[in-house]
């Protein structure tokens, strides 16, 4: 779903140097325990197939894997130069290595989307991933006497001119954060109120895509 959100899918490997380089990347990235790629159970015994189609031409697997009972899908260990992988639960809690094709992206017609958010929806700033140049604000309600916890699962902003501020409140409320640059996974709570207004204020948003964020009550 996160992958599907940036206009892209979950990556396959088909040599070597992609296979280090999704690690490089994903180590980079602070992604230092794992990472999901986008290989699942064929169905055929211990085969696995891409989910993107392509051709099954290359593996690293760990010595002994994939091990029977051990999971469908497919995830690296980064937590070597090595890159190999293993069959894992689905379920497990990894980040995602994903692939966009850029000659395919064609730009949406962005739109400020004011619903009411629910806990655990993936938001998306206006355009995302293909453009960032429109203003938004977001207000997130949890339940009373709860407080706010907002992830920025991605933020990709111009450092000299695009932000994201994250309110204690709507109206009146301090500022928790004032965001720019590259942020990932990192998470951010109200301390008195049980509604957060997060504001994504681009001054042009020129080559990045913007904002991915989720939310919860605590």
């Amino acid at each position: 779903m996160i992958c599907r959100k940036l206009g892209a899918n979950l990556a396959s490997i088909h040599n070597f140097p992609e296979n280090s380089f999704i690690r490089s990347l994903a180590v980079s990235k602070g992604a230092v325990n794992g990472v999901f790629l986008g290989a699942t159970l064929s169905g055929k015994g211990n085969d696995f197939t891409w989910i993107d189609g392509t051709d099954w031409d290359y593996t690293n697997f760990f010595p002994g894997f994939p091990k029977a009972g051990f999971g469908g899908c497919v995830a690296m260990d980064t937590t070597t130069s090595a890159g190999q992988w293993m069959n894992i639960d689905c379920s497990t809690p990894l980040p995602v290595a994903c692939v966009r094709d850029e000659r395919v992206i064609v730009e949406p017609n962005a739109t400020c989307n004011r619903d009411t958010w629910k806990e655990g929806q993936i938001i998306t700033s206006p355009g995302f991933p293909f453009s960032a140049s429109m203003t938004c604000d977001f207000f997130l309600k949890v339940d009373p006497g709860n407080t706010v916890e907002v992830e920025i699962i991605l933020l990709e902003a111009n450092t000299c001119c695009d932000y994201l501020l994250i309110y204690d409140g709507y109206l009146g409320g301090k500022v928790i954060a004032n965001l720019t640059g590259d942020v990932n996974n990192e998470k951010y709570t109200t301390t008195t109120s049980n509604i957060m207004r997060v504001t994504w204020d681009p001054n042009g948003g020129v080559n990045v895509p913007g904002l991915m964020m989720t939310f919860r009550g605590v």
